[in-house]
């Protein structure tokens, strides 16, 4: 499957970019955004301009600029279902370093999914997205614990907005599709997002074990 022109002319609408701001994006002129809203061409967009987009809309989902829920990401998710990205970076903030190192270091992890947790747009992503997140607890046991876990720290009382802003992010990476290895790779897509679930429950329980009684 391939992205086709209108994926491209469509993010200029819910983007609310300017053709001249997009073509900077993409690397291509003004010009030739503007030609092709006038005429849009029929067809596949080249391979270069489908990576080129793909990193684009990536970027303004993180900038805020993006809903998740707009047409274009849901477009461009599921045309990239047989997309070969695997990245080393993402613009969400998380790095293959950053999950590598965490088991003994979970300072930096934990400092970008706060980060990313801070952003009013993106809570509340995660509040409208409840019923998906929580259909991730069919995946096994493992999921079914980590995605309640985090669930009891955003639904608790006792904890600050300060101290759930891990949860928030470590959820939104869960439901965004443009992560450290994308979502739409059969089986692997969904590997970082559980380590990085795991990584945010073990940092709430060592901060607040009185959440979380042993099981007797």
């Amino acid at each position: 499957m391939s992205m086709r022109y209108s994926h491209l002319l469509s993010l200029v609408e819910d983007a609310h970019l300017s053709p001249e701001q997009l073509g900077k994006r993409m690397g291509i002129s003004g010009m030739t955004v503007r030609r092709w809203r006038e005429k849009p061409p029929k067809g596949d967009l080249p391979t270069l301009y489908q990576k080129a987009l793909q990193d684009v809309v990536s970027e303004l989902v993180a900038e805020n600029r993006l809903s998740l829920d707009s047409v274009v990401v849901k477009n461009i998710t599921a045309e990239g279902a047989s997309w070969p990205t695997v990245s080393s970076n993402n613009s969400l903030g998380v790095t293959h370093g950053m999950l590598a190192g965490a088991s003994k270091n979970p300072k930096h992890l934990m400092e970008s999914l706060s980060r990313l947790g801070s952003q009013e747009p993106k809570i509340e992503e995660v509040k409208k997205s409840r019923k998906f997140i929580l259909s991730f607890k069919k995946m096994g046991q493992e999921w079914s614990f980590r995605i309640s876990s985090l669930m009891k720290v955003l639904e608790s009382n006792e904890l600050n907005t300060f101290d759930k802003l891990v949860a928030y992010g470590a959820l939104f990476y869960l439901i965004c599709p443009f992560d450290l290895i994308p979502d739409y790779i059969p089986v692997f897509g969904y590997m970082d997002d559980f380590i990085v679930l795991g990584f945010a429950v073990a940092y709430y329980v060592k901060r607040f074990p009185h959440l979380f009684p042993k099981k007797t």
